[in-house]
């Protein structure tokens, strides 16, 4: 069961917790990204999960060192491109 399901997280939590990636990409809005900060600061468990899910990324990134060849790179990002214009 996700933190975000459980009887006692609130709607807060639960919106926290779907915001989280974006504020860790740092994508947010800076209202939006002070309102989720100011969340973590009162919440214990929602920052028990930042905390996990900025360890997680930094064990990724540690790990991932390998880059992709030029050949692959070029035929995900010309796909890319197809899917964004159809």
């Amino acid at each position: 069961m996700e933190m975000g399901d459980r009887p006692q997280c609130s709607d807060e939590c639960r919106e926290a917790l779907r915001r989280l990636g974006a504020l860790l990409d740092g994508e947010l809005g800076e209202v939006t990204e002070a309102k989720l900060q100011q969340h973590l600061a009162e919440c214990e468990p929602c920052t028990d999960r930042r905390d996990f899910e900025e360890g997680f990324r930094d064990l990724v990134r540690r790990g991932c060192t390998d880059q992709a060849p030029p050949h692959l790179r070029a035929r995900i990002l010309s796909q890319l491109d197809e899917t964004v214009t159809g």
